[in-house]
C-alpha cells in the first residue's frame, strides 16, 4: 500500500500510516470490518465462488479467496487497537 511509505518530517517511514490507521479504527472511520465487507462484496459481485473448470492453481486461489473473509474476521477479533493518542502535525486544533 503506497500510504505505508508516508511520513511526517522527523519521523520514521511507516509510523504515520500506522498511527493514522490506529486512529481511524478507534473512531470507527475505516475499520478492519469495513475491509472485510468490501472483500465479501467483491467476491459476490465477481462470482468468485461459482467459478468452475479451473486449473489446479486457479482452484487453489479461488478457495483461498473464498476463505479469506472468515480468516480476516478471526484475526480482527484478536486485534488490539492501541489507545495511544497521536498528534498529527497537519491537524491544528
Amino acid at each position: 500500500m503506497p500510504a505505508h511509505f508516508l511520513r511526517e518530517s522527523g519521523d520514521h517511514i511507516g509510523d504515520l500510516f500506522s498511527h493514522f490507521s490506529d486512529a481511524a479504527q478507534r473512531i470507527m472511520v475505516y475499520t478492519t470490518q469495513d475491509y472485510i465487507d468490501i472483500l465479501e462484496s467483491l467476491l459476490k459481485e465477481w462470482n468468485i465462488g461459482d467459478r468452475k473448470e479451473l486449473n489446479d492453481r486457479a482452484e487453489k486461489a479461488r478457495d483461498y479467496l473464498m476463505a479469506l473473509p472468515d480468516r480476516l474476521k478471526r484475526i480482527a477479533d484478536r486485534i488490539k487497537i492501541p489507545e495511544k493518542q497521536y498528534k498529527f502535525k497537519w491537524i491544528a486544533v
